[in-house]
């Protein structure tokens, strides 16, 4: 492989092959609907957990990660595809109500957050 067929950051390897990340969402850069934050954390909603077969190839491969609640973000790790990509899927998978989407960094509980730099800074 030369260093132009190198992948980059924008690029999905699946099943060992390297996928152009604007092919998991068939060239859309942007949700058609209301993007999630990254660290937006997601779930099968119980419809889905019952049967796969109707989704499409890229939305099962995410709902079978999905053992637990994941971020966006760690879904794109666990699945290697790049993070834009996972916005685009997520995004529309819950809008579709395949997934749910819970809290995100901005629900968390802030006080908690407080604390912890608090005491990262004392060490």
């Amino acid at each position: 492989m030369s260093h132009l067929d190198a992948p980059d950051e924008d690029d999905a390897i699946i099943g060992g092959d390297v996928v152009r990340g604007f092919m998991l969402t068939r060239g859309r850069t942007r949700a058609s609907v209301p993007e999630l934050a990254i660290e937006t954390v997601v779930n099968v909603t119980a419809m889905v957990k019952s049967s796969v077969a109707g989704l499409q190839v890229d939305h099962r491969r995410i709902v079978q990660i999905l053992s637990g609640p994941l971020s966006i973000a760690e879904i794109s790790a666990h699945l290697t595809i790049p993070l834009r990509a996972a916005v685009v899927l997520v995004s529309e998978m819950v809008d579709a109500g395949t997934l749910s989407a819970g809290s995100s960094i901005d629900d968390a509980d802030t006080d908690l957050l407080e604390k912890i730099r608090s005491a990262l800074q004392l060490l």
